[in-house]
């Protein structure tokens, strides 16, 4: 069980690391070129709303 245990957590932080370097890429090029070329607040919106998603993953 302990070992069970353990894997899970590190499954956990892997996923973890994941979501941020998807969240780090969608700041990177959607939020950017949403801002630079879009609706600011649309933009605004939608990053706020992934964050409260990856927020809750965890």
């Amino acid at each position: 069980c302990e070992d069970i245990l353990s894997q899970i957590n590190a499954a956990k932080s892997a996923l973890n690391r994941v979501g941020q370097v998807v969240l780090e890429g969608h700041i990177q090029h959607c939020v950017r070129d949403g801002l630079e070329h879009g609706d600011a607040e649309k933009t605004i919106e939608r990053f706020t709303k992934a964050v409260e998603r990856f927020a809750n993953m965890q």
